[in-house]
């Protein structure tokens, strides 16, 4: 028996009616209007945003609407929907909103800007393939050592734009996995804008661009987008010395052949070179974590890549291990090592290297990695007496002998052969761009060519005998990647103008030989009186009362290491010598690079001369090439000499004329400042410098 109605009055059920009923049919009505036209676009953030199939809903409103719970029901519901508000209105819309646009065409824009400096790295035979970027318009261009290591010092770069170059080693550093090319030619190359990677922050956007598997048989890179996922990693050495120091993590795809590409930011600059992931037992493909090496490590080791040399890294000539307390405590030190000598200890806590805080064991060695070798670093420790500031020399990780045998004895491509060799490498042939067919594998512009991330991208073929324009920019010597770079660069440094490659001009920087030099002066708030004469058979000194005669060539190792009071004389002299006879004159000269300088902002050019029974180190302004520091040295274990040249005036030099008839004006320090390691320094300001032609004895 079902049971009875209960009985509603007709006046309450119309006053539901035009409360409720009406207005959620009218307002339905509306709103499955813009739902409508909303579903026929995107369907399903509708559905995710109300849980709510709405074309059910419409269907049920096409009938009599009698039923006032359900109309209760839809019409909360629709209320939540109204608060959507802009969403629906964006859902609807024809086109997304102008910002979405504006980034979309941004990153094109970025993208593209930043491809024209992207290049593909191969071998003379196209065996192989990696990345590389341009980073200045005469032709440098950066990769990873593991890159150009097969390709030995010859190799092809692929620009973005179809051509080919060839290019040539330079300098290497197998420890942080960089290397620098050269192509030549050109000073027009498309290079990459280079920020300070110490502004980029976990979250920004990023993206890689290279050849990965080595897809881009057009030369035109791959880009993957993604973000910064961490800043200052570092990447442990795992079965190699290769050492990833301060390190940019990304969620950008970092595949094989990627290696040696860049990384930018969102705005297409370049802030770090791509080399590593995290591929270990999961195979050769990317899993979401690539490392990138920090842009600023590799500008800090520019100056030593463009020398030529193999590049080391550094030590500190101590150990540091954490306390419970979480402190970085010193737990091993050579009494050796630079940091001994300014006071460091067993059991003092390390505070900063550098200007950066330590507070672990890793971030320690992060701040470390990021510089070469002969760096002079502000460290910053705590002892028993209270906090020490000082300033510490680096010390190099390798001999030249490890570092050769790591270069040719265990190269890091793979491990011995049967037979206990390391593997031979591929032997580049000498096959140009242009001798290129349509259907070789080896011809990067064929796009219809067989691709393989597995097999070489290119056939062996025979030599053919052409003019080859890159011969004469290559020189090999042990200790060196390519030794022309460096000759060139002692070039650089010592002259100031050039005219083309290879050809020096009369050079008015340098002094007349066979010169006799009396400097006069004092010693800086006393009355002590300096002098100082020099000519090529005797070097004569006198400080107030006492005078002294010194050998040209012999006993200067007994100065250095008695700290003697001629150190300054013999760095006049070799100031002298430098300006007039120049560096290779006067001994065995070395360009290593750049290095800082206390009380310098910029880094100067380093070049190291062997004279003698001692070792000198010359710093030198790139822009002026005046000398701005002499350090010397006889015994590594103790501190050098050091002398610096300030307040230079330019004078005129009596007695002596140009070639056009002119009386000559050279810029002449008129104070320098000399100190063994961290003693007060002796200030002595020159009031009068003589210059004469030397007499010529019989």
């Amino acid at each position: 028996m079902s049971k009875p109605k209960k009985f509603v009055p007709r006046t309450y059920r119309n006053s539901v009616w035009r409360l409720l009923v009406l207005p959620s049919s009218n307002m339905l009505h509306t709103t499955l209007n813009a739902v409508r036209n909303a579903r026929l676009m995107n369907p399903e953030p509708m559905a995710l945003a109300t849980g709510f199939d709405f074309a059910t809903v419409q269907r049920r409103t096409l009938f009599p609407i009698n039923m006032s719970l359900t109309m209760i029901v839809m019409n909360v519901t629709l209320l939540c929907v109204s608060s959507l508000g802009d969403d629906l209105a964006v859902l609807a819309s024809p086109s997304p909103p102008p910002s979405v646009i504006k980034a979309e065409a941004d990153r094109i824009q970025a993208i593209a800007k930043a491809s024209r400096s992207t290049v593909g790295v191969f071998g003379l035979d196209g065996q192989g393939g990696g990345s590389g970027v341009v980073i200045s318009p005469d032709g440098y261009v950066l990769t990873n050592y593991h890159v150009s290591d097969p390709f030995g010092n010859r190799m092809r770069i692929g620009l973005s734009n179809g051509e080919m170059h060839e290019a040539v080693i330079v300098g290497i550093d197998p420890t942080g996995d960089l290397a620098l090319l050269k192509m030549d030619g050109r000073d027009d190359f498309p290079a990459a804008t280079i920020i300070d990677s110490d502004t980029v922050r976990v979250g920004q956007w990023c993206f890689a661009s290279g050849n990965p598997f080595v897809l881009a048989t057009n030369l035109q890179p791959t880009t993957t987008w993604g973000i910064v996922s961490g800043v200052h990693r570092y990447q442990y050495p795992s079965g190699t010395i290769l050492e990833y120091t301060d390190c940019i993590q990304t969620d950008a795809a970092i595949n094989p052949g990627n290696s040696g590409g860049p990384l930018y930011n969102w705005n297409g600059d370049l802030i770090g070179i791509n080399g590593r992931g995290s591929f270990e037992k999961r195979g050769r493909v990317n899993v979401g974590v690539g490392y990138a090496i920090s842009i600023n490590q590799a500008m800090l080791f520019l100056g030593h890549l463009k020398s030529g040399r193999v590049v080391d890294h550094a030590t500190l000539g101590f150990t540091v291990a954490s306390d419970e307390k979480g402190r970085v405590i010193v737990s091993n030190i050579l009494e050796s090592s630079d940091a001994y000598r300014r006071g460091l200890r067993y059991g003092d806590e390390i505070l900063a290297l550098a200007g950066r805080d330590v507070t672990s064991v890793n971030q320690l060695k992060n701040i470390l990695g990021i510089f070469p070798s002969l760096t002079r670093l502000k460290l910053r420790f705590k002892n028993a007496e209270g906090t020490v500031d000082t300033y510490v020399r680096l010390g190099s990780l390798h001999t030249v002998a490890e570092l050769d045998e790591i270069i040719t004895g265990k190269p890091l491509d793979g491990p011995p052969t049967p037979d206990g060799k390391p593997p031979e490498k591929k032997k580049p042939d000498n096959k140009k761009p242009e001798d290129k067919k349509p259907g070789d594998k080896d011809n990067p512009d064929d796009s219809d060519a067989e691709e393989s991330a597995e097999e070489s991208i290119g056939e062996q073929s025979k030599p053919k005998e052409l003019v080859d324009p890159m011969k004469d920019l290559f020189e090999a010597r042990r200790g060196f990647g390519n030794y022309y770079f460096n000759r060139r660069e002692v070039d650089r440094v010592t002259f100031a103008k050039e005219t083309e490659f290879g050809t020096l001009a009369p050079s008015d920087a340098r002094w007349p030989k066979n010169l006799k030099w009396e400097w006069s002066g004092s010693v800086a708030g006393e009355s002590t009186q300096f002098q100082f004469t020099s000519q090529s058979n005797q070097l004569s000194l006198t400080l107030g009362s006492d005078t002294s005669m010194i050998d040209p060539v012999r006993g200067w190792a007994s100065i250095i290491d008695t700290q003697g009071l001629s150190g300054p004389a013999l760095a006049i002299e070799l100031w002298q010598r430098w300006n007039s006879i120049g560096p290779r004159a006067m001994g065995e000269c070395t360009y290593v690079g750049t290095a800082p300088v206390i009380g310098l902002d910029a880094w100067q050019d380093l070049t190291q001369v062997t004279t003698g029974e001692v070792e000198s180190f010359f710093y030198t302004s790139p822009e002026t090439k005046k000398i701005v520091l002499i350090e010397i040295q006889s015994d590594s274990r103790q501190d050098r000499l050091e002398v610096y040249f300030d307040d230079y005036e330019t004078t005129l030099i009596e007695g002596l004329k140009t070639s056009s008839g002119e009386v000559l004006s050279k810029p002449i320090p008129k104070r320098i400042r000399s100190s063994y390691g961290i003693t007060t320094p002796m200030v002595i300001d020159f009031k009068r410098l003589n210059v004469s032609q030397e007499t010529e004895t019989k």
